[in-house]
């Protein structure tokens, strides 16, 4: 082993491993505590990939749709009172520059920052006022609730503990006052208990939250302070605001100077920005546009998602920006698992959240931003049936194929090849035995906002487009493979009247990915694959995925993204030992997935070369050759294993491919006189699909994975063990598969036992915390080479990886090296049985392991036993949440809600709430 760790740790002076040093390791980020560092940290790496600017002329009348009659009549109100019409210039803002008789090189002498705060504050909310008044007759759901607010002192409250302290210097809330009068009753009444928690929640509840946001305002003292760092601090306030309020679809920010302001808006393709800062003196018409829009625009229009409302009770159903006296303070103390939500479809169709299940992505600067709650069927305030459904929503990039619509080419498909008499068994899989182990769709829509589909690039950004690389040398109409080593920045350049204007440079000239807000009803409910209560649950979990990865993929489509996440062990009727509560494994979110190019005719495969024939003297040679290297002289190698190898390697590889599949075979299969083809397990498999895209036929992204459990050829886009070009395969989902498996034996002590040694300080500690580090938590690219490196020098396995499992783990160490073996020889030989049969043999390896594993132990468990009530624990803090609104609480048959731990609230834990990053 020690030569194992040696050649990895040092392998970075070899250029193939890059790690850190293991005192600085951490697994990762450990912990989701965040501060202002890592929020700029994760900005200032998601900024120049994300960020773009759109003509201020453009982007202003566009996002701002304000009427002109109406900006001249709030202008008219303002004048004279708050704005100088004389001088031009607001009423009280500073100058930003230094006194007249101050030195000339004094900096300090320039108005503090500080100074802009009130004078802000003031005209915005004449603004505010004003356009109310002019637009009396209209009902803005924003009217008398909202207000402008200087809020530099302290941060907002955040309902998450783990939450930076960053603070936006000014910002537009709603209920301000009346979150704070909630505040004041709660304070008393804690306070004739504990007078240390009341202070506590006076310092809390006197504030603005996080919660209540609708825009925030980045200040600088100075119009030509550098501008891209006062908007990268505004995007990290927008990202928590997006991270909190779960009902909102994009947000806006503004930053200000004494003389500039620029707009930014933040959504799900990242961020867009005026590309030039506007004098909001000299252009009062403009800044009026901007404020007032604030008491004009629809809801809809401001970011939120309007088919979304907060419950409260039966009786207080509200939008979170119209919260009446019986919402506003369970909207407050509710943390954003616990806040239940009413989710109206485009056919008024109405769910209740019962918990959230997975909010992981929300608070990404673009991608899918998913979030997935356990719902129940909801009218008239009523739960209207005891099912408990996965409701789904996330924001897909347009032009792609949504997960419904793969998953129906899968169905279509699959019953046109079983009309035709083709189909799944694909010459040694029944694939059909995969189909009820993939998730079941009940409904998919796109979600849409008065009567258009919600789509980032037509209704949120109005068609803007984004202004191009002034260094770009070809059309932005083109596509073109980049170049990686150009850098994407934007650079500010400043005039003489300090207003700045952003630029863009390297790869701005190719567009945002414009995405599509998507919702997905889902039947399948169960449990992620690390809570498994057995060993046998555990493979049986991950055997069942890879039968409904096989069942889709020869129908078609390729997952992409196998993660433990997207494995749970899904609630059935099957009665599963003594528990009462059966699970199998289902392979869920297809989002990432493609779907193949249909061959015009069933492809059987390998065929890549001429076969040789029977009668041909070479196949007389090759057999003599084959067991003199590797085989007794009293073992017959049959023709047809020169044949059907001929079919798949060219002659001058015949040989080293049949002794590299003999070796494989021979872990598990005695000798005989007799090694022909069916001994090896070639058979040819008919596939009708191929995922060898062009450039242009790719999905967006053609790097799709969890990084952790993606395979390094995927992560670097070179083959392990050949020059040919790379495309994401099945055999790469498998590895996926496997990786998933070698996580759980290297971290797992047992059923809901995580090891202890990954705390630990000791040598053997550190050894296996270095292991995880370098194939599960360092960087995407170092995975990748890490892995790599690994499949180069497969005899490292064993030290490596095989000798950390942990002792639980032991019954399935032979199975696990005969998968490491499988994928070595697979990768080895890409047009060989092996790559194209990867199912079969991976689904026959995990039915051997099961085989010998015990349905149940006869003695106790302890770990297990928890693991068991855990799931209880899940599904009676769930009727605890249904007893709130008068549902049957009886969920699931057979609960005993009167068991010891059943009497206690456990954490929910019920579906994919890793923070698992995708790459």
């Amino acid at each position: 082993m020690t030569t194992n760790l040696l050649r990895y740790s040092q392998a970075r002076k070899a250029g193939t491993l890059v790690t850190t040093p293991i005192k600085a390791m951490g697994l990762s980020r450990t912990t989701n505590v965040e501060t202002a560092a890592t929020v700029r940290e994760d900005v200032d790496a998601d900024f120049a990939k994300y960020c773009r600017v759109a003509e201020t002329e453009e982007f202003l009348p566009k996002l701002f749709p304000v009427l002109d009659d109406i900006i001249d009549k709030v202008l008219a109100k303002v004048t004279g009172t708050y704005y100088d019409d004389n001088v031009e210039r607001w009423i009280d803002f500073p100058s930003g520059k230094p006194a007249v008789n101050a030195a000339a090189d004094s900096a300090s002498q320039r108005p503090k920052e500080k100074a802009l705060y009130a004078p802000f504050i003031k005209v915005a909310n004449a603004i505010r006022a004003a356009t109310e008044a002019v637009q009396a007759e209209e009902n803005n759901d924003l009217r008398d609730v909202a207000e402008w607010v200087d809020y530099h002192s302290q941060a907002p409250q955040s309902s998450d503990l783990d939450a930076a302290h960053i603070r936006p210097d000014c910002l537009l809330a709603h209920h301000v006052s009346k979150f704070r009068a909630i505040a004041s009753a709660n304070e008393t009444k804690q306070t004739e208990n504990k007078a240390k928690e009341a202070q506590r929640q006076a310092t809390l509840q006197a504030s603005v939250w996080w919660l209540q946001i609708i825009c925030a305002v980045e200040m600088k003292r100075k119009d030509s302070q550098n501008g891209l760092d006062i908007v990268k601090q505004l995007i990290g306030y927008l990202r928590r605001i997006l991270r909190e309020q779960l009902d909102r679809r994009f947000v806006f920010g503004l930053t200000l100077g004494p003389n500039s302001m620029t707009v930014w808006l933040h959504d799900r393709s990242g961020v867009l920005g005026t590309t030039k800062a506007f004098n909001i003196h000299k252009e009062p018409r403009s800044f009026i546009r901007v404020i007032a829009a604030f008491s004009v625009l629809s809801m809809e229009e401001l970011g939120y998602d309007t088919q979304m409302k907060f419950y409260a009770s039966p009786t207080s159903i509200v939008p979170t920006y119209r919260l009446d006296d019986e919402a506003a303070p369970v909207y407050l103390s509710a943390t954003a698992g616990e806040q239940q939500w009413v989710i109206t479809t485009n056919d008024n169709e109405q769910y209740l959240t019962v918990k959230v299940l997975s909010m992981a992505r929300a608070y990404m600067m673009q991608g899918r931003a998913s979030l997935v709650w356990a719902v129940v069927p909801f009218k008239d305030g009523k739960v209207t049936s005891k099912k408990l459904l996965v409701l789904k929503q996330s924001w897909r990039p347009f032009g792609t194929e949504s997960e419904n619509e793969m998953l129906t080419k899968v169905k279509n498909a699959a019953a046109a090849a079983e009309k035709a008499n083709a189909a799944a068994d694909t010459k040694g899989i029944n694939m059909d035995e995969g189909k009820d182990c993939i998730g079941q769709v009940q409904l998919e829509e796109t979600i849409s906002m008065r009567g258009k589909a919600d789509t980032t690039g037509t209704l949120i950004r109005k068609g803007l487009e984004v202004r191009v690389s002034t260094n770009s040398s070809s059309s932005t109409s083109s596509r073109r493979i980049r170049d990686e080593n150009v850098e994407s920045y934007l650079h500010v350049d400043v005039t003489d009247d300090d207003i700045i204007s952003i630029v863009p440079h390297g790869h701005f000239s190719s567009p945002p990915v414009s995405r599509v807000h998507t919702r997905l009803l889902l039947s399948t409910f169960g449990w992620p694959l690390k809570y498994f209560r057995t060993r046998r649950e555990a493979v049986r979990g991950i055997r069942d995925a890879v039968g409904g990865h096989g069942y889709v993929y020869y129908n078609g489509l390729l997952h992409r993204d196998i993660s433990p996440g997207n494995i749970v062990l899904a609630w059935c009727d099957e009665d599963v030992g003594t528990t009462g509560l059966g699970t199998k494994g289902c392979l869920i979110d297809f989002d990432r997935g493609k779907y193949g190019i249909e061959n015009e005719s069933a492809l059987e495969v390998p065929a890549t070369f001429d076969a040789v024939t029977n009668d041909d003297d070479s196949v007389q040679l090759y057999r003599r050759l084959i067991q003199l290297k590797v085989m007794n002289s009293r073992a017959t190698i049959a023709s047809d294993v020169i044949i059907r190898a001929s079919k798949a390697v060219s002659i001058g590889g015949i040989l080293d491919y049949v002794c590299a599949a003999w070796t494989h075979v021979s872990q598990v299969t005695p000798l005989g006189h007799v090694i022909d083809s069916a001994l090896l397990r070639w058979s040819e498999v008919s596939r009708k699909f191929s995922f060898k895209f062009t450039e242009e036929q790719r999905q967006s992204g053609s790097r799709t994975g969890t990084p952790p459990y993606t395979s390094g050829e995927i992560l670097l886009q070179i083959r392990y063990s050949t020059k040919a070009p790379i495309f994401h395969d099945a055999i790469h989902d498998i590895e996926s598969f496997f990786w998933v498996l070698v996580h759980i034996c290297l971290t797992r002590s047992g059923p809901g036992q995580r090891r202890k040694e990954l705390d630990g300080d000791s040598g053997d500690h550190k050894v296996l915390q270095f292991i995880i580090y370098c194939f599960f938590d360092a960087k995407p690219v170092d995975l990748g080479a890490n892995k790599k490196l690994l499949f180069d020098r497969p005899e490292d396995f064993e030290g490596t990886i095989i000798q950390n499992f942990h002792p639980y783990f032991d019954e399935l160490k032979p199975f696990m090296r005969e998968w490491f073996s499988l994928l070595v020889l697979a990768y080895q030989y890409i047009e060989g049985y092996e790559y194209h049969d990867i199912h079969r043999r991976v689904l026959d390896i995990l039915d051997r392991a099961l085989a010998l594993m015990p349905l149940e132990k006869s003695d106790s468990d302890e770990g297990r036993e928890a693991v068991f009530e855990e799931r209880r624990d899940s599904l009676y803090a769930l009727t605890k949440n249904l007893e709130k609104v008068g549902g049957d609480t009886e969920i699931v048959q057979g609960f005993d809600s009167t068991s010891p731990r059943a009497q206690r609230h456990g954490k929910v834990k019920l579906y994919n709430q890793s923070t698992d990053g995708r790459c």
